[in-house]
């Protein structure tokens, strides 16, 4: 359940970030804009995918069993 909430507080924070940077930037081409979407939207997307939590161990399968 933590691991849920931390992706989702990093992935805010990486959108945040990217939207500081567009203001920063001075970000007002459509090109742009789409870089920046892409690098805003990108990363967090392939994080909240490929990040899972780790897989249950020999003594955890055990415990389980025992219940």
């Amino acid at each position: 359940m933590i691991l849920k909430t931390t992706k989702a507080m990093i992935a805010a924070l990486w959108v945040f970030a990217m939207g500081t940077a567009a203001l920063v930037a001075d970000v007002n081409t459509f090109s742009s804009w789409l870089v920046l979407a892409g690098c805003a939207i990108v990363p967090p997307f392939v994080m909240m995918r490929y990040w899972n939590p780790p897989d249950q161990t020999m003594s955890q399968s055990i415990q389980q069993s025992l219940r």
